[in-house]
């Protein structure tokens, strides 16, 4: 519960880009550009660093506040240019200070998981809860008419 209250707030409140406990965050990529590496719909954990290396794979804000994850080709004191691994061209160079972390773990398992399982549950959840309150609401309704009556 505590953990889920953390990342409301460091979502909706502080709006984070990416919710990090400890350092760590995880993400789905949404894109093919790291195929073969990492493919669309993996789940990804990215650990927070204090330095990063060529061939890292790590995820960065762009000039448009997207999240990209591709491979750094470059460090030039503050600046770095990425790649993805099925891109023709390098992305622009951006400022090392973008970096959200690099890429520690992939799974294709747990990115399907959490895209089509999880929101499953989460659905069936809502659902649950909607009608507990009808039936709640129900409830109420019948002790009020045998009070009037």
């Amino acid at each position: 519960m505590i953990v889920l209250l953390y990342v409301c707030y460091a979502k909706f409140i502080r709006k984070d880009c990416v919710v990090k406990i400890g350092g760590y965050g995880f993400l789905i990529v949404m894109t093919g550009s790291m195929e073969p590496t990492i493919e669309k719909n993996e789940f990804i954990l990215i650990k927070e660093c204090q330095t990063y290396h060529i061939n890292d794979i790590a995820t960065y804000l762009d000039v448009y506040d997207n999240l990209i994850t591709h491979r750094i080709l470059q460090i030039d004191e503050n600046n770095f240019t990425t790649k993805g691994d099925s891109n023709e061209i390098s992305d622009e160079t951006t400022n090392i200070h973008n970096i959200q972390g690099k890429v520690i773990f992939h799974s294709k398992t747990l990115g399907i998981f959490y895209l089509y399982y999880l929101k499953f549950v989460v659905c069936i959840y809502i659902a649950i809860m909607f009608l507990v309150y009808l039936q709640e609401k129900l409830r109420r309704e019948k002790k009020n008419e045998e009070e009037q009556t």
